[in-house]
């Protein structure tokens, strides 16, 4: 029962979910007894939330091979339909690993929303160090290139790679998309930077300083995306 337990998306306020296939196999049900139970009780499970789903085509042609709906569930929709479930060992098996799935989840969710929280403050302080440094030129004074290079010496990767690898939208902050460790790598360099501000260094000097210490939290990407980042 390792994979029970889901998240919609890698942004830091995605939600947890399971899915009606997972309840049918870890409760010893076939899928269309959960299905049922679902469509049964659907009105009960929408009060806790809206009830989505996806549609799944087979992996492989076949003979009356269709498109299925495959329920999403959340946290309390799950525990409500377990209810409404006969009572059998793998069905209390089930429950006691759902709570300690979704519990794990949520909280490390939780985890990576603290240090985004964190972060947005580091943030702020880091644009007004960069506005009131008079050692930065007028390139080097945006606060995008002074991102690039706090992401590569935090992550090891560029901003702009770590946004493709991870499919961020556009105009989304990367640091939704960041867990715990990452966020308390990028938010470190940013003190770093903020404090090496202060003191009056230049662009070349802090990338410099920076450097000494090493890449603090490595992200490792396929071979593929590595060689097209260049440097």
């Amino acid at each position: 029962m390792n994979e029970i337990v889901f998240l919609s998306s890698r942004d830091v306020y995605a939600h947890t979910y399971t899915t009606s296939d997972v309840i049918a196999k870890y409760s010893d049900s076939s899928i269309n007894t959960v299905s049922r139970l679902i469509r049964n009780y659907q009105t009960d499970l929408e009060e806790f939330g809206v009830l989505g789903f996806e549609i799944r085509k087979p992996k492989k042609k076949s003979v009356g091979g269709r498109p299925r709906k495959i329920w999403r569930l959340n946290e309390e929709q799950t525990m409500l339909l377990i209810t409404y479930m006969d009572n059998t060992q793998p069905v209390r098996r089930f429950k006691k690993a759902l709570v300690s799935q979704f519990s794990a989840a949520k909280r490390a969710l939780y985890e990576r929303q603290v240090q985004f929280a964190l972060g947005k403050e580091f943030s702020k302080d880091l644009n007004q160090a960069i506005a009131e440094s008079p050692h930065l030129d007028e390139r080097h004074r945006l606060y995008a290139n002074i991102n690039k290079l706090i992401y590569k010496q935090a992550l090891g990767i560029s901003a702009k790679v770590l946004r493709q690898q991870r499919h961020i939208p556009k105009n989304t902050p990367i640091t939704h998309y960041l867990d715990s460790n990452e966020a308390s790598a990028v938010k470190r360099v940013k003190g770093q930077v903020i404090t090496l501000l202060g003191i009056g260094l230049d662009y070349q000097q802090i990338k410099n300083a920076l450097q000494v210490q090493g890449i603090i939290y490595q992200i490792t990407l396929p071979a593929k995306q590595l060689m097209g980042e260049g440097h």
